[in-house]
């Protein structure tokens, strides 16, 4: 009979042991991919190109705003060539950030200088705010995808591109 005891006890706890190891790995996977997701944005606002270069899987792949997908390379550039000389000052918050697996969906807001040209339209010097979402892929502890969508209405009409709508 003590053995039985002892063997239940036993294997209760190691289901204990193992149900607290199981919940704190899960808990922690979660935490490592927003950092990796948000490290990305937070290098890119700061200019450090090398952290986003190490931050990208080699295959990266970019979707957005109804484009054709581009690749790491193209990415670095438009985000260095051209998003970050036409908007300048960048403060990027992540209100809502929700992981799950290997995703990490992001709500963002920016506010930025528009000092540079932008898609041809001349620099304003206005203090604009861009929104919008994306949501990363993480592996391997580096971002392998991302689909993103841009507030691309908004900030036209912040920077005098398209009329600001009426109200009655």
């Amino acid at each position: 009979m003590k053995r039985v005891i002892l063997s239940l006890l036993l294997v209760a706890a190691t289901f204990t042991i193992y149900s607290q190891t199981t919940v704190k790995t899960s808990k922690m996977e979660n935490p490592t991919n927003k950092e990796i997701a948000l490290g990305l944005s937070k290098a890119i606002m700061t200019g450090q190109w090398d952290k986003v270069d190490a931050l990208l899987d080699e295959n990266f792949q970019y979707t957005g705003d109804g484009q054709a997908p581009i690749g790491k390379q193209q990415y670095i550039y438009f985000m260095k060539e051209m998003l970050c000389t036409a908007m300048t000052n960048m403060d990027m918050k992540f209100p809502r950030v929700i992981a799950e697996d290997d995703m990490v969906s992001v709500d963002y807001t920016n506010e930025m200088t528009n000092s540079g040209p932008f898609f041809g339209i001349p620099a304003t010097n206005k203090r604009v705010m861009g929104t919008g979402q994306f949501i990363r892929r993480i592996k391997d502890g580096k971002v392998v995808a991302e689909w993103q969508t841009t507030n691309m209405y908004g900030l036209m009409v912040q920077l005098g591109v398209i009329p600001a709508p009426q109200t009655k």
